[in-house]
Formats: C-alpha cells, sequence, structure tokens
C-alpha cells in the first residue's frame, strides 16, 4: 500500500525531532513530545462549542472531565453523550492533547463528548485508568439528564490505548446494565497484549517506527502501564481475550493502512462479528496510527467525517 502525501511530509517532520537512537526514554520526555505532536499538527481548532471542566467524584480519586457541548450549549431537546478515552499508552496524553479532535468531531457530530482524564502509569498502574473510565460512565448513566444528555443514547469512543480502555468499559457496562452503551467507536485500538508481535504480521510490518507507531513504542507503553504479575491475557487487559463478545453494542472500528496495529483490529472486528456483534471496520489505506488527531491532513478530516455520519445513524 502506497502512503499519501501528506502522511509521508508529516512523518518527514515528525522525524526530524524523534529522540536519536540509543537516547533513553522517560516518562517525562515522552510526555512532552507527544504533546507537542499533538498541538504541533492539530489543525484548525473549532471554536463553536461550549466546554466545561468538572470534577466526577469516584469512590476513592476524582476524576477530572471535560465536557463538550455543540454550538452554544443550548438545546431543545437532550442530545446524545459520546464518552472520549484519549490515547497514548495508558501514560501520555491528557484532555488537552485532544482537545481539537474532541472539538471537531463535537460539532460535526452534534452529540455531547466527556473527555476523560484518566490517571496515567507508570504513576497510576491497572487498573486506575480502567476504574476512572468505568466512574465516569456510571455517573453519566445516573446523572446524564443533567448535562442535557439523553441516557438512552450513550456511546463510548477511544483511540488506541483509549479505544482499550473504551470497549473494556462498554462490556463491563453492558453485561451488568442490560446493554446501557448503545454504541462504541474504536479508532485504532489497542486489542491484544498478550501474544508476540509476531502474531500479528503489521506488527512486524509497520512496526519498525517508520510509520509513527513501533513495536518498541508498544512494549514501554505496556511495561509502563502493567505491574509485573498482571496477566495479560485477562480481558480487562486485551479484550480480544474475552469469550463472549454479545454484550458489546454496534460498534465502528477506525484504522490506517500503514498502522501496526491493522491487523489486531481486523480481528477483533471478526470476532465481534462472529459474536453477533454489528462490527464496521472502516480502513484508511494510506496514512498511519493516530491519523485523525493530525487535523493538518485531509485525511483526517475525512474520518472524522465518517464517525460523525456514524454517531448520527447509531444515536
Amino acid at each position: 500500500m502506497t502512503i499519501d502525501q501528506q502522511t509521508a511530509a508529516l512523518l518527514d517532520l515528525i522525524n526530524q525531532h524523534v529522540a536519536s537512537p540509543g537516547e533513553e526514554v522517560t516518562i517525562a520526555n515522552a510526555r512532552a513530545g507527544a504533546n507537542a505532536l499533538f498541538s504541533g499538527f492539530a489543525g484548525e481548532i473549532e471554536q463553536n462549542c461550549l466546554i466545561k471542566d468538572r470534577l466526577i467524584k469516584g469512590q476513592d480519586h476524582d476524576v477530572p472531565v471535560r465536557i463538550y457541548h455543540p454550538g452554544g450549549g443550548t438545546t431543545s431537546s437532550s442530545l446524545p453523550v459520546i464518552l472520549f478515552f484519549h490515547g497514548g499508552g495508558w501514560s501520555l496524553g491528557d484532555v488537552d492533547s485532544y482537545d481539537s479532535l474532541v472539538r471537531s468531531l463535537c460539532v460535526s457530530s452534534g452529540a455531547i463528548y466527556i473527555s476523560v482524564d484518566y490517571r496515567l502509569g507508570p504513576e497510576h498502574k491497572y487498573p486506575a485508568a480502567l476504574n476512572d473510565c468505568l466512574t465516569v460512565t456510571e455517573w453519566l448513566l445516573a446523572h446524564g439528564g443533567d448535562i442535557g444528555g439523553d441516557i438512552s443514547r450513550i456511546a463510548v469512543m477511544g483511540d488506541s490505548a483509549g479505544g482499550n480502555l473504551a470497549t473494556i468499559t462498554a462490556h463491563k457496562i453492558n453485561s451488568r446494565s442490560n446493554k446501557a452503551i448503545k454504541a462504541q467507536f474504536l479508532l485504532y485500538p489497542v486489542i491484544d497484549i498478550s501474544r508476540p508481535h509476531d502474531h500479528y504480521p503489521s506488527r512486524i510490518t509497520k512496526g519498525n517506527g517508520e510509520y509513527l507507531l513501533s513495536r518498541d513504542g508498544i512494549d514501554v507503553a505496556v511495561d509502563w502501564y502493567l505491574t509485573k504479575g498482571d496477566d495479560r491475557a485477562d480481558p480487562t487487559i486485551s479484550p480480544i481475550r474475552q469469550d463472549d463478545l454479545s454484550p458489546l453494542p454496534p460498534t465502528v472500528i477506525l484504522v490506517g493502512g500503514l498502522d501496526p496495529l491493522l491487523d489486531e483490529a481486523r480481528a477483533y472486528h471478526d470476532k465481534l462479528t462472529a459474536c453477533g456483534v454489528a462490527s464496521t471496520l472502516e480502513c484508511y489505506d494510506t496514512t498511519i496510527h493516530a491519523f485523525l488527531s493530525f487535523g493538518t491532513m485531509d485525511i483526517a478530516h475525512k474520518g472524522r467525517k465518517y464517525i460523525a455520519n456514524k454517531v448520527r445513524e447509531l444515536l
């Protein structure tokens, strides 16, 4: 598959600023690099939405969120609500670095978005991030009407590691709450960290670092997220290991054709379908992992438009 010109140009710019071979990767410089990457290529920032930061009270930890309302934030009827879990390997990223993407999706889909600032590794190991996502989801199901949301039309959405958290959250909630989550949108999700890289050919052919995400990067992220002794085959770590996916709602999966995570996205789509879950896999052949965040590229806007249409269709 051939890379498109804008993606190639973006990678050239990114590769001019990556760490030199042999340079130690620390959590501090990794976070600084990720924030610079997403802010530097965010593109035009959508202004036509109302934003409010707040804390959601949990049992032992209050979770920061940012709530986005399309337009001026007033509406004559309640709106669907999307819970958004950002990417960054469970250790990088925050609501600020994903602000541009979520603003764009909020306005184009006409839905309320709640971006969750879950706790990050290595300071907060598994299952801290997952527990925060569950805390906010449960709060929304109980109090969504207070923010103008329609709690009969709630979906989860996450990119990369956030896609992992999104589908695990949806499975847990729907397994005990009669399918309260009505749809899930998984953007190039991390689905399986239990098997060696060579189980998925795309990790080998696309994971050397030339297409942004690398096998080494995946390994570092997993080490920061998990504690030694955690079972990587646990379905709350590797959701493809879930025996029964039938509690999950209709699913939309987006992935780039040059993403090392391509093959596990395909495998998850196939398993969802085999379990009777309506699943759609949309592959953008010419681009890379995380492409939706790079608003300087036309293909990012194409993908965002596709998501917005699917949100309107499913909710």
